[in-house]
């Protein structure tokens, strides 16, 4: 904050002067402000309504607030209305504005100083295309560097509305000057999330859907319509709190850390996790929303006889993003609830089987919780050993709270916020064009369809739960969180990758059931509870139907043998059942074999898994292809056995596997950039140690990647000359494939050509090159290690 700001002369305009805002929020904020001491020394605000009065009657008015809310007249509220001033006009006369316009410059020759003007629109938002133009005709909207217009929510009934007002604001205003509120994003609490993500360690790293499950994002009233039925009834709880503070509250849980906590790098987070929003569908809108009225609703005043006004609503957002692809993030929202509760509950998964909880009743399940009301903090829920001497475990809170419940400043603190702010030019806590846009693209297809009445409109009991506890069956049709997905797979082929996948599917609770050729590798994964199968028949006995068969096999005839094979695993598959195939096929092959298998009614996925054996172990990048509802049903595997957001669906039988193929041939050149450059340090006229090259280009430079890493490892092993590698560079298929694909496809591929020519060519010619991309090869891979030929 930069404190020359408060002392620049500013003039408050409001229009509406006389209205509900103006009374029960504006005043209250400014009077705070002014207690303070924070406005700036030159200081006025400028009422603008119909209604005939002077400075004196306004005067009166304003004090009379006060007085209304028991608070004596004391000489601070004297000092406080003389800040104020008058202005009778009507909103659609332009020699109102005009007088305004003489009134604002004559405040500033009498300051003698040129004012910052706020321009504050406190009137229903069918009002605001006729003051924005009459301000812009009287000229007022210049000079755009100290001129600012606030405009509250809503923003629009829907996206046309929206991008309608949008085009008015930016045809005479610049998006610095335009301050759209929405209150929420000036709550204490909301603020307090960012400094809790982003300035501790806590948990930020783990903030992704690796290890969160579900989200919930909670706006429950105990309050009614009451006298906003005209108002209510045109907009509906969807509209008046789901469209911006409950996605506003999604943007803040969800945001990628900004480079600073400036307006522009919060803003641009802001806007960047709100574009990844993703429309319902009709079936989806179908599945994942309930909406439902209080009884009593359509004798308000104001509201339609027959409405269909939603005053509760449930409804599960999903976002793109690759940090929180499949974590679903429910929102929820209704008035005349029994409860006032305002929240996001954080839901974690469970990273390791809970062996010691079997016995509980209570699935134990930890949770974060950033409450509003009626507490403001956060709180953690964990569990911990019951004292005594059996052992039992017990569910704790630790709950740290924002501030002292008597502390807690009167409702307007939202207001004080956001008026300092536009004082000062700070538009961080402010909505921006791009946020709006994103936020209604999701909200107007739900919106047109509950419009169809395809969505039945329930009713409740005021004072109660009752569209909470009937809305539930909406969390058991989450995908990530579906009690019936049954995690039980078998495995054939448990060597380097085999085995390290399987590895990590135990570590998720995943009953594994493993079968490999070598009967001594099944029999040693027994120990690390892998349960052991020693013939394809039995693998496929022990597993219930539908089941999940998983081959991690080198690619070839042996892959068709095991499948469709005499002894192969055709003859037990039964129709539903899953065969994945997550070895490196030629993609080709992929497509005939899931066109055999769909003959038979057996689903056939293709999936190219890279990241080596350590990737298989911790977290490889998983490319999937096959037909999409069966992806979707087997998610959760693909979830738990990739790395952070590693993995991703292309449609169509072959998709996985060709993306992986061209994914080799692309690490074919890029290896061979690698190997050649270092070649080239290698016999430099320099002495150079080229692990401290690799070092180096491994931090911060263009060429950063796991390929440099890997040849670092190999240099701090073997040493620069790498004396016990060998210059012969074996090549898989892959390549060879991706050259030939782009021959078919009629497309130059020189560069992995070459690179595969390099490979086949050191079976005769083994060189200083090949010793580097045989170490990459090890490293990564795993490969086996050769001493160079003598």
């Amino acid at each position: 904050m930069n404190p020359k700001k408060l002392n620049q002369p500013t003039i408050l305009v409001v229009f509406g002067a006389t209205g509900d805002l103006m009374q029960k929020k504006i005043i209250p904020a400014l009077f705070n402000l002014f207690n303070k001491n924070v406005l700036p020394k030159h200081f006025k605000v400028f009422g603008f309504s119909r209604q005939k009065m002077n400075d004196d009657i306004f005067h009166k008015k304003i004090s009379e607030i006060f007085i209304n809310k028991e608070q004596k007249q004391t000489k601070i509220h004297q000092s406080f209305t003389k800040i104020f001033s008058y202005h009778s006009g009507f909103f659609q006369n332009e020699s109102d504005y005009l007088l305004l316009k003489e009134k604002l410059k004559k405040q500033d020759d009498f300051w003698g100083s040129c004012s910052n003007k706020l321009f504050y629109l406190a009137v229903p938002p069918y009002l605001y295309e006729i003051i924005l133009k009459k301000i812009a005709d009287a000229n007022l909207n210049k000079p755009s560097d100290c001129t600012r217009i606030l405009i509250e929510k809503p923003f629009g009934k829907d996206m046309k509305t929206a991008k309608k007002m949008d085009r008015l604001l930016y045809q005479l205003f610049e998006e610095k000057q335009i301050y759209r509120i929405d209150h929420y994003l000036a709550k204490e609490a909301l603020q307090d999330i960012l400094v809790f993500r982003f300035s501790n360690n806590l948990f930020e790293n783990n903030w992704n859907n690796k290890f969160i499950e579900k989200i919930e994002i909670k706006l429950w009233e105990k309050i009614g319509v009451e006298q906003r039925g005209a108002f209510y009834d045109g907009v509906g709880a969807l509209r008046d709190v789901g469209q911006n503070h409950l996605l506003q509250m999604l943007a803040l849980i969800t945001m990628d850390r900004p480079k600073d906590f400036n307006a522009d790098c919060l803003r641009k987070k802001r806007e960047e996790i709100l574009e990844t929003l993703l429309p319902l569908k009709s079936n989806e809108i179908k599945k994942f929303t309930f909406r439902a009225q209080y009884k009593g609703y359509k004798k308000i005043e104001g509201v339609d006889p027959g409405s269909k006004t939603e005053t509760y609503f449930k409804s599960v957002a999903f976002l793109s993003s690759s940090r929180w692809q499949g974590v679903p993030i429910i929102l929820e929202s209704g008035k005349r609830l029994k409860e006032q509760r305002k929240e996001i509950i954080i839901y974690l998964k469970h990273s390791m089987p809970n062996f010691i909880f079997l016995k509980n009743k209570e699935h134990p399940q930890n949770k974060i919780i950033f409450s509003i009301e009626p507490e403001e903090g956060v709180s953690f829920e964990f569990w911990r050993k019951k004292p005594g001497l059996i052992f039992q475990v017990e569910k704790r809170q630790c709950i740290c709270y924002l501030r002292k419940e008597d502390k807690k400043p009167q409702y307007t603190e939202e207001y004080e916020k956001l008026l300092y702010d536009c004082i000062i030019g700070d538009q961080t806590l402010f909505v921006s064009s791009r946020e709006i846009e994103s936020m209604w693209r999701y909200i107007d297809p739900i919106i047109n369809e509950w419009q169809k009445n395809t969505i039945v409109l329930r009713e409740y009991f005021p004072e109660t739960l009752e569209p909470v506890e009937e809305s539930k069956y909406i969390d058991n049709l989450l995908p990530e969180t579906n009690k019936h997905f049954k995690k039980e797979i078998g495995f054939i082929g448990l060597g380097k990758m085999g085995k390290n996948l399987a590895l990590r599917l135990l570590e998720r609770n995943w009953l594994v059931y493993g079968y490999n050729r070598t009967p001594e590798i099944t029999k040693n994964l027994e120990n690390e509870g892998l349960k052991g199968v020693y013939s394809l028949k039995d693998l496929i006995k022990k597993i219930p139907p539908p089941r999940i068969i998983w081959l991690m096999l080198p690619a070839g005839e042996l892959i068709d043998e095991v499948i469709f094979g005499k002894k192969g695993l055709i003859n037990w598959l039964k129709k539903g059942d899953i065969l994945i195939d997550g070895g490196n096929s030629f993609y080709k092959d992929s497509i005939k074999r899931f066109r055999k298998l769909k003959e038979k009614g057996i689903f056939f996925v293709d999936v190219g898994v890279s990241g080596g054996p350590s990737g298989a172990r911790y977290g490889a990048s998983l490319m999937i292809g096959g037909e999409r509802n069966i992806f979707e049903k087997i998610e959760p595997l693909f979830a738990d056995l990739s790395i952070i957001s590693g993995y991703q669906f292309f449609e169509g039988p072959g998709a996985g596997h060709f993306v992986k193929m061209i994914h080799n041939g692309i690490e074919y050149g890029m290896m061979q950039a690698i190997a050649e450059g270092f070649t080239i340090l290698k016999h430099a006229k320099y002495r150079l140690n080229l692990k401290k090259v690799a070092e180096v280009y491994n931090h911060g430079s263009v060429i950063e990647s796991r390929l440099i890493g890997w040849l670092e490892k190999a240099l701090e092993i073997y040493g620069d000359d790498l004396d016990d590698i060998s210059g012969i560079v074996a090549h898989t298929g892959e390549g060879e494939w991706t050259v030939k694909t782009a021959k078919e496809m009629n497309i130059k591929t020189k560069v992995i050509e070459e690179a595969l020519q390099f490979r086949i060519e050191s079976q005769k010619n083994p060189t200083y090159t090949g010793k580097i991309l045989s170490a990459l090869r090890q490293q990564f891979g795993g490969h086996k290690v050769t001493k160079e030929r003598q």
